[in-house]
């Protein structure tokens, strides 16, 4: 199973997620403030982190920052007291996975936690699919040229943000299909193509999030369109 390293300085929470994660079969270890999660990333990287957003030294916002400037795969689950859209946003657009209430439930948090293990699996065995992407083509999003073969964002100055191989196909759904709502099982579908997901509605909406940070005020050519799914409405 997973090594998975938890960056919580509240002790009975340690102790909790101790004893739910081990009885799935992973392998847990504790980091207790910012800077001593990082410490343990440096030494030896887990394959997920479950980060406290509240924790001394390094909030886990720097502890995110910091670790994405250099590591865009590892798996990073947020642990958050607070619920607010602003937050979520924040944690999302730093380039974390998911995130997870307090108090969470078990189940939820051990499906979570398979659900980022399952896409962190799949995008580490990149060669296939990223011949299959690069075939399908490079292409324009609002005021983006979208890269297949190389996974790249890039703005109309130059500048390049690298994409997920999920995450270029959901733009590239939207893309082909202008102005009309696409429902978050159909993206669901488009992700996994023709294998068995491991994912929920929550991850596309995740996902979503994500690509609106990285498009910055293009990412509003991205509309929620209620109880259907999401909208690409290219600019005119």
């Amino acid at each position: 199973m997973a090594d998975i390293l938890v960056a919580e300085d509240y002790p009975a929470t340690r102790s909790a997620l101790r004893t739910l994660l081990k009885s799935a079969g992973h392998t847990v270890r504790f980091a207790v403030n910012g800077e001593e999660a990082l410490a343990q990333v440096a030494l030896k990287r887990p394959d997920l982190l479950l980060l406290d957003v509240m924790m001394p030294k390094k909030s886990g916002y720097e502890v995110l920052g910091e670790i994405r400037r250099t590591d865009a795969a590892l798996p990073v689950i947020l642990l958050t007291a607070k619920g607010e859209k602003s937050d979520v946003i924040l944690g999302l657009g730093l380039g974390s996975d998911d995130y997870i209430k307090k108090p969470f439930d078990n189940d939820e948090l051990l499906a979570r936690v398979s659900a980022a293990l399952r896409r962190a699996e799949v995008s580490a065995a990149p060669n296939a699919t990223r011949e299959a992407t690069s075939e399908a083509g490079d292409f324009t999003f609002a005021s983006f040229r979208v890269e297949a073969k190389g996974l790249r964002l890039i703005d109309a100055r130059g500048r390049v943000k690298d994409l997920f191989v999920n995450e270029y196909k959901m733009l590239r759904h939207l893309a082909r299909h202008p102005g009309e709502a696409v429902s978050r099982d159909e993206l669901l579908k488009v992700l996994w193509e023709d294998e068995t997901y491991f994912g929920t509605t929550h991850s596309i909406d995740q996902a979503i999030c994500r690509l609106r940070a990285k498009l910055g005020p293009a990412g509003a050519c991205i509309e929620t369109v209620y109880r259907a799914g999401y909208r690409y409405v290219p600019p005119k």
